[in-house]
């Protein structure tokens, strides 16, 4: 069993450089902060094709700014009364998909292991471990380290890692975990977590299909046992997230747990 850590991608306090006006902040190679010398404007740009949504809490403002990355174009975030203020009070959570999504209830998700029944949700729904809040709707199954993952849903694959081969019961192995983040046609998103090392069978800006192999289920990141952790979610303001409930196409044991 194990904990769905969203800080992995989700939350970043602001990284040690050099205060300067005309170098951007960047973070995850996805987006970048930049400030104009003369007018003090500060504007987010994301540098890669895949939809985010970022909060910036700062002196340049009194309330976080949630902004949603879905294209190219640079955003104004708001004017700083001082740059090097700027940088030193910054601080930037992030989460992969679009703002505010709206699930199709209509969906039916294949079950991410094959064949279903040689599987048990070891974790389900409003699991006593660890799934409450944000991850209260998600679903842990055990599974030997090497099992192919096959998509629950068609989508667009917006992130990945696959370079950790680092795992255990603590949670400072939070941020070790290889995962797979895949956009669906009503903007929620699919998560895959806990692969193995190399363990991600697909590259960033992939189209995939319901039932592709995707991936290889592991034991990396916070995790108890080798298993498959999956969720679906939408991304809300502030940073944060939240699953949503989903029904798979087949019957599966241990759902609700």
């Amino acid at each position: 069993m194990t904990i769905s850590i969203r800080l992995v991608i989700a939350f970043l306090s602001m990284l040690s450089f050099t205060v300067s006006a005309a170098t951007p902040a960047c973070f995850a190679n996805w987006f970048c902060f930049s400030v104009d010398e003369d007018s003090q404007k500060v504007f987010v740009q994301r540098t890669r094709p895949h939809p985010v949504v970022v909060t910036l809490t700062s002196g340049v403002t009194n309330t976080p700014v949630t902004v949603d990355l879905t294209q190219d174009a640079s955003v104004y975030v708001g004017t700083t009364s001082g740059i090097g203020h700027f940088w030193h009070t910054m601080r930037v959570l992030w989460t992969p998909g679009i703002l505010n999504a709206r699930h199709d209830d209509t969906v039916r998700y294949q079950f991410p292991l094959k064949p279903p029944e040689d599987y048990t949700i070891v974790q389900g729904f409003d699991g006593a471990f660890s799934h409450t809040g944000a991850s209260r709707y998600a679903v842990d199954i055990a599974a030997a380290v090497g099992t192919p993952v096959y998509a629950a849903r068609g989508g667009r694959v917006i992130d990945i890692k696959a370079s950790s081969d680092s795992g255990g019961p603590e949670k400072s192995f939070a941020d070790e975990a290889n995962f797979i983040a895949i956009l669906h046609a009503d903007n929620t998103v699919g998560e895959y977590y806990h692969l193995k090392k190399n363990g991600v069978a697909v590259s960033l800006g992939d189209t995939v299909s319901t039932g592709d192999k995707i991936g290889f289920s592991g034991n990396t990141g916070f995790s108890t046992i080798p298993h498959l952790h999956f969720a679906v979610y939408r991304v809300t303001d502030q940073g944060r997230h939240q699953t949503i409930p989903f029904t798979f196409a087949t019957s599966v044991r241990n759902l609700n747990k």
